[in-house]
C-alpha cells in the first residue's frame, strides 16, 4: 500500500480552502477544558481509549459521555487531548485500545490484529460525530493540534499498524468531506 499517497491526500485536505458546509480546523494549542466547554458552537475531537477513562478529573455520571458508554465514575486527564473527555461538545476517536493499570502505553495499544474491533469502534465514533453535527447544528469540527495520528501513546503509524493507520486516515478524510446539510 502507498501510505504516502494517503498522507499527501490528507495533508491537502487539511490545508485546502475549507468547504462552506463543514469547516475542519486544528486547535492552535492544547485544549483548555473551560474554553472548550464554553465554546458550544463547535465540536471538538479528542483521542480516547476503550476504557473511556484516565486521569483524575471526575466526569459527571449524568453527562452525555457517561450515558453513551453506560459507565459511571469516569475520569479525564489534565494533559492530552482527552482533557476534554466528558464535555457535551467533545467527541472521541478511539485511537488507544486500553489505558488502565494492566494495559498502559505500549501494552494498551491497538495492533493490526485488532483490525475488525478497531474498525467497529472507529465507525461508531464517526457515526456519532456525524449525527451530532446534524442534530446539534455544528458547522465546525476542531481536531487536536497534531491531529488524531500525533499521539505518542497510541502510536498509530504506517510502520507499526499499517491497516489501522490507513483506516483512520480514510475516516478523517470522510469527516472532512462530510456535509451536514445533506441527508447522510
Amino acid at each position: 500500500m502507498n501510505y504516502d499517497k494517503y498522507l499527501n491526500k490528507l495533508k491537502k485536505l487539511r490545508n485546502s480552502k475549507l468547504s462552506w458546509f463543514m469547516k475542519l480546523t486544528k486547535a492552535n494549542g492544547v485544549y483548555v477544558r473551560k474554553k472548550v466547554q464554553e465554546d458550544t458552537g463547535r465540536m471538538y475531537i479528542f483521542t480516547d481509549n476503550c476504557d473511556r477513562s484516565s486521569g483524575k478529573g471526575k466526569i459527571p455520571d449524568d453527562s452525555e459521555y457517561s450515558k453513551r458508554f453506560g459507565k459511571t465514575g469516569l475520569l479525564y486527564p489534565s494533559i492530552t487531548s482527552a482533557s476534554i473527555r466528558g464535555l457535551d461538545n467533545a467527541y472521541p476517536l478511539t485511537t488507544q485500545h486500553w489505558y488502565n493499570e494492566q494495559h498502559k502505553g505500549i501494552t494498551g495499544r491497538w495492533k493490526d490484529s485488532d483490525f475488525e474491533e478497531f474498525k467497529k469502534v472507529i465507525d461508531e465514533d464517526v457515526e456519532v460525530i456525524k449525527k451530532a453535527c446534524i442534530e446539534k447544528g455544528y458547522k465546525e469540527i476542531v481536531f487536536p493540534k497534531g491531529g488524531v495520528l500525533n499521539s505518542q501513546i497510541a502510536a498509530l503509524n504506517p510502520i507499526r499498524t499499517p491497516r489501522l493507520f490507513n483506516y483512520i486516515v480514510e475516516k478523517e478524510i470522510e469527516l472532512k468531506n462530510f456535509n451536514n446539510n445533506e441527508d447522510n
